[in-house]
């Protein structure tokens, strides 16, 4: 289901590809945690939130995906979420 998800997503079908990657998400899948921090991130087929972004990499970041690692790191000294935490 991961691989379908992300063909949808690099397709831009967000809005298809949004409720897989929630599946898996909820399943633990690290990765699909990491897509949905992007479409929050970015406003792929969904409001545009980083405050949604970001727990969905720190959610990622704790099961060890890497690029929501970068992405945290990346944001963090510009960011005014995390200044409140």
């Amino acid at each position: 289901m991961l691989n379908k998800a992300i063909e949808l997503f690099e397709a831009d079908k967000f809005e298809e590809a949004l409720p897989l990657f929630k599946a898996l998400a909820k399943e633990g899948d690290a990765e699909a945690m990491y897509y949905i921090g992007m479409m929050y991130y970015e406003g792929w087929g969904v409001e545009k939130s980083q405050e949604k972004a970001i727990e969905w990499w720190k959610r990622a970041n704790r099961r060890g995906n890497l690029d929501a690692k970068y992405m945290l790191q990346t944001i963090c000294s510009t960011s005014s979420v995390f200044a409140r935490e």
